[in-house]
């Protein structure tokens, strides 16, 4: 392939060409695109959320991020006590260069959980998805249509590109454990994603999608009356490329039940950028904002990004158990 003319065009082609797995800093608001075994795991009957994320702003046409999700449990009447069948869709769409360049998946999930005891409990989940990508090439500019100087989009690329359209299916899978009590919880699991590893290249290479492992952790505890700590991480790693994501927020309770908190935290993805994070609860509606700050090495080749989180989480009313604090 020609080179493209911009180089964010060059950038965001080999983005999609290359397979990078959809994420988002606030991981913490998108759990079954970090673990599927995540599915089900609420305190109530069912959870939909939504993210959005857009990066290289200052560049003139940013890469933007949307998912929403909706899991829910299922045939709980069937099931032993304390335990969790849970079935959950996510939808995702990568996109740039105003949807010149852009991806779309969807995903049926599930996972079960079963009850160690009244406060834990372990569970799988799988994931099936279905990826299409796409690259429409008579919306971008390349070198060789320059003529002395001017731009003549009628002179061809001189190269066969295809559609630039490219379908396959991939499946995931994950483990968890989880422990909830009164006044603190934790959960911790591990996931692989792409494990088919298609090949989805968009060059003539063939490039086949690496496996993408994913090990997270998290939880709260109560340090004072109306107050509690909360702290998750998360490490990633795809083909060559590792990253580690880590941080804490501090929650204060504005009313007696837990309900309606107002967070403000701090995470450091390592070697790349400090997020800033501000968040406010009610009544099981949570909406979330961060702001990625890059530094060190990459503050040069990288742009800023933020992102918006929305969370509805159905209360169970049987029980005045809080919300699980990472989602």
């Amino acid at each position: 392939m020609r080179t493209l003319l911009l180089s964010i065009a060059t950038f965001a082609i080999m983005h999609v060409a290359s397979g990078q797995s959809t994420h988002f800093s606030q991981f913490y608001a998108t759990p079954m695109l970090i673990n599927p075994a995540a599915t089900g795991l609420t305190t109530g009957p069912y959870r939909l959320a939504a993210a959005y994320r857009s990066q290289w702003n200052d560049a003139g046409s940013p890469y933007k991020t949307i998912t929403a999700s909706g899991d829910a449990h299922i045939m709980q009447d069937r099931l032993a006590e304390g335990n969790i069948l849970g079935l959950g869709l996510v939808l995702v769409n990568d996109q740039t260069l105003e949807g010149a360049v852009q991806g779309n998946s969807i995903a049926v999930s599930s996972g079960y959980h079963i009850a160690l005891d009244e406060y834990q409990s372990i569970g799988v989940g799988f994931q099936g998805t279905y990826n299409e990508k796409r690259i429409d090439f008579s919306r971008l500019n390349f070198e060789n249509q320059f003529n002395n100087g001017e731009f003549n989009p009628s002179i061809p690329v001189g190269e066969a590109l295809g559609d630039g359209k490219k379908y396959y299916f991939d499946v995931n899978a994950g483990a968890m454990y989880s422990f909830s009590a009164e006044d603190r919880s934790f959960f911790a699991g591990g996931s692989v994603y792409n494990i088919l590893k298609k090949d989805e290249s968009f060059l003539t290479e063939q490039f086949k999608k690496p496996f993408l492992w994913s090990l997270v952790a998290g939880g709260d505890i109560d340090v004072g009356f109306n107050q509690s700590l909360y702290f998750s991480g998360n490490f990633r790693r795809q083909g060559a490329d590792n990253e580690t994501t880590i941080g804490m927020a501090y929650g204060i309770f504005l009313d007696q039940t837990g309900y309606t908190v107002l967070k403000l935290g701090l995470w450091h993805r390592l070697k790349d950028a400090l997020i800033p994070y501000a968040g406010f609860s009610i009544n099981g509606l949570q909406v979330g904002f961060s702001y990625d700050y890059t530094m060190g090495q990459t503050r040069a080749s990288a742009t800023n990004a933020f992102e918006v989180s929305l969370i509805y989480l159905r209360p169970d009313l049987s029980e005045l158990r809080r919300l699980i604090p990472w989602y």
